[in-house]
């Protein structure tokens, strides 16, 4: 059956500071050169300057935090990992140190791990949003909505201007079906960003689930202007404008939803229905049977294919089709005879005729 779901996932976020050296000789020199080459965009250089300054100095813990960033920017994790371990070994209350092995930890999907790294980093800087951020970040990934609510929400205390934080916030809000405070949150985004196009889309997303399908229309326009490849907007549009009874409207979304992602199998579902809507069965059947090859187990797209075939004349077809649905879901018939009724009877009425 259609859906809304289709929520945009937040943005990772992964900052970097470097800290300052304040060493003098050999092992200045080389963080200090290893810093430039970082810079510069040569991580590999700069690590062989790390190994430099470690060797006349292995306590230098800038040196294995910065040696820790350009293992992270090769992908190097594990190592990036063990040299921001040592930093908190050095110095325990290197907050950078633990948000950046957090990061670390995330790539490697370890996150109850990394959870862990920002919550210290938390306890050691309160005050710096981005903990929060990535932490929130993981609570929703979990589909910990509360706890996702309540750390972009400090987020939003620290940062007030910045838009994710209450995007971030209101993706949470929608995870929790609140949609009324969800919106709040997508309008304050807005608010400060007007580009933020999936800000857009998963205000749709709350105004439909609301049945205000009109603003969601009007949203998810806003999200196809920004990204015309967006294939969820023009889906989800679709529900929408046939939920209004814009049926000619939503074949047109249904299709460059199709257009865009050939194999999924819900657009070509819905246009299936859309075309039964508007009694061009031959379209419905090319549909319906375009999702049974996808998937072949989808019941209600057999049930609906069995109907678009009656009203084509085809009754043998179309009790192949019935048969095989309640084979694929008994508990369908009950509620799907009626309809198979009604469609019998108004295809033998119209023969008669």
């Amino acid at each position: 059956m259609p859906h809304l779901g289709r929520i945009a996932l937040l943005a990772a976020l992964w900052v970097f500071s470097m800290a300052a050296p304040g060493w003098s000789g050999q092992a200045e020199e080389a963080l200090n050169e290893g810093l430039k080459l970082h810079d510069a965009g040569k991580p590999k250089e700069a690590i062989r300057e790390y190994d430099r300054a470690l060797k006349a100095n292995p306590k230098l813990a800038d040196a294995y935090f910065n040696r820790g960033n350009a293992y992270y920017d090769l992908g190097q994790n594990d190592q990036a990992i063990k040299d921001y371990s040592e930093v908190i070994r050095l110095t325990p209350k290197d907050a950078e140190a633990y948000y950046n092995r957090g990061n670390a930890y995330r790539r490697l999907k370890r996150d109850e791990v990394a959870l862990k790294d920002y919550t210290a980093a938390i306890k050691l800087s309160p005050e710096d949003a981005k903990n929060y951020i990535n932490r929130g970040s993981i609570h929703f990934d979990a589909r910990r909505y509360d706890s996702a609510v309540k750390d972009f929400s400090e987020a939003i205390r620290i940062s007030p201007k910045d838009a994710d934080n209450y995007y971030n916030r209101g993706n949470s809000y929608l995870g929790l079906d609140k949609n009324d405070e969800a919106i709040k949150d997508y309008d304050q985004a807005l608010s400060l960003d007007s580009k933020l196009a999936a800000a857009y889309y998963n205000r749709g997303i709350a105004y439909a689930s609301l049945g205000e399908q009109e603003k969601a229309i009007r949203d998810f326009s806003e999200a196809i202007l920004q990204q015309p490849k967006n294939t969820d907007a023009y889906y989800n549009r679709g529900l929408a404008n046939a939920k209004v009874g814009k049926t000619e409207a939503a074949i047109e979304d249904y299709s460059e939803s199709i257009r865009l992602d050939p194999k999924d199998p819900e657009a070509p579902y819905n246009r299936g229905l859309a075309y039964l809507r508007v009694e061009k069965y031959d379209y419905a059947v090319r549909d319906l049977s375009e999702v049974i090859r996808i998937q072949p187990r989808n019941a209600e797209a057999h049930v609906y294919r069995g109907i678009a075939r009656l009203y084509q004349g085809k009754e043998k077809e179309a009790d192949a089709d019935f048969q095989k649905a309640f084979q694929l879901n008994p508990g369908l018939k009950k509620k799907i005879q009626p309809i198979i009724d009604e469609a019998k009877a108004k295809t033998k009425k119209s023969s008669k005729e």
